[in-house]
């Protein structure tokens, strides 16, 4: 596979790269087997999430020579992050979750406290995850962060201009979400778009061999076709205005008042294809839906203004129907 170089770090990535969300809900065995099978496959960049190490360490470990490693967190979760996946250091560390103004004086204030341990070689190349476009102008400007991972796939249109004012700065762009978080089925129009764009890597939450097959043929013609800008169109037309980043504002910094688990109910139809459309989603999690008070802090918290409310039984309804 073709690598392309991170900004103006001294890495060079693979064109897609391997998101850590399903290690969330596979086993160590079929964890495993995804990374070895990607690793094996020329894909070089593995991003990580706290809580899921006891999965895939061994796996981290035994390629570690052959991949890049990142996962995000602050200065005061660091050393328990490299102790969880038992590894001496990070290629990427992110600070995430900042979708704000005041989260991104945060993140550039906590930026300086971590520098001591970029210093100690706990990590090499400080990032940032952001799901809030207003804000990449400014991060930018910072002359802060060495990457940038942003949402980026052919129903979110981001201009030109902001990728282009990145990369002459020397920022690299991850673009997570590539697939919309699996609402996009046509993997290799997805990839095309992306992967056309000026960015460094396409991350992608793999769940099994067989998606990770897929992404490999999409990568090996990246010529859009008239068919692809067809698909884009429609798939902004069907998904535009729905369409959820999963990003988790919805129940941050406090969750749901009526204990709804917003984020989860907004992810069923990623979860039902992951699942191989089997049902893993508790009946008491998708009654959950009817205690909704249609209070509308969901939405106010909503980076996208989605319209979750009236969302939430939509969504149950068709995870029924998907995993009859």
């Amino acid at each position: 596979m073709e690598t392309r170089r991170l900004g103006n770090t001294e890495i060079r990535v693979s064109e897609i790269s391997l998101g850590g969300v399903a290690f969330t809900h596979l086993g160590k065995k079929r964890s495993e087997k995804l990374i070895d099978f990607c690793v094996e496959n020329g894909i070089n960049y593995v991003d990580v999430y706290s809580g899921t190490a006891e999965k895939i360490k061994d796996a981290l470990k035994r390629h570690r020579d052959r991949i890049f490693i990142s996962t995000r967190g602050n200065s005061k979760t660091i050393e328990n992050c490299l102790r969880e996946f038992g590894i001496d250091y990070f290629d990427i560390f992110l600070l995430s979750m900042v979708d704000s103004q005041e989260h991104l004086t945060q993140a550039v204030n906590e930026a300086e406290k971590l520098e001591e341990f970029r210093k100690q070689g706990k990590f090499r190349i400080l990032g940032i995850a952001t799901h809030n476009p207003s804000l990449y102008p400014e991060i930018i400007k910072s002359n802060t962060f060495q990457v940038m991972m942003i949402p980026l796939n052919c129903i979110d249109e981001i201009e030109q201009s902001i990728l282009k004012d990145a990369t002459e700065k020397g920022i690299g762009i991850i673009a997570m979400k590539p697939l919309a978080g699996g609402n996009i089925r046509k993997y290799d129009s997805a990839i095309r778009y992306v992967l056309n764009r000026p960015v460094s890597t396409a991350l992608i939450g793999i769940s099994k061999v067989s998606e990770a097959r897929q992404n490999l043929r999409a990568v090996k013609n990246l010529k859009i076709t008239e068919e692809d800008l067809e698909f884009f169109k429609k798939i902004r037309k069907q998904l535009g205005k729905i369409f959820c980043r999963y990003c988790g504002h919805c129940i941050f910094p406090e969750p749901c008042p009526r204990e709804i688990p917003v984020r989860t109910i907004m992810m069923l139809e990623t979860l039902a294809y992951q699942s191989n459309l089997r049902r893993t989603v508790s009946e008491k999690t998708l009654k959950s839906v009817e205690k909704c008070a249609k209070c509308g802090l969901c939405e106010e918290r909503c980076p996208y203004k989605l319209p979750i409310r009236k969302l939430l039984p939509k969504k149950v309804k068709k995870y029924l129907e998907m995993t009859r």
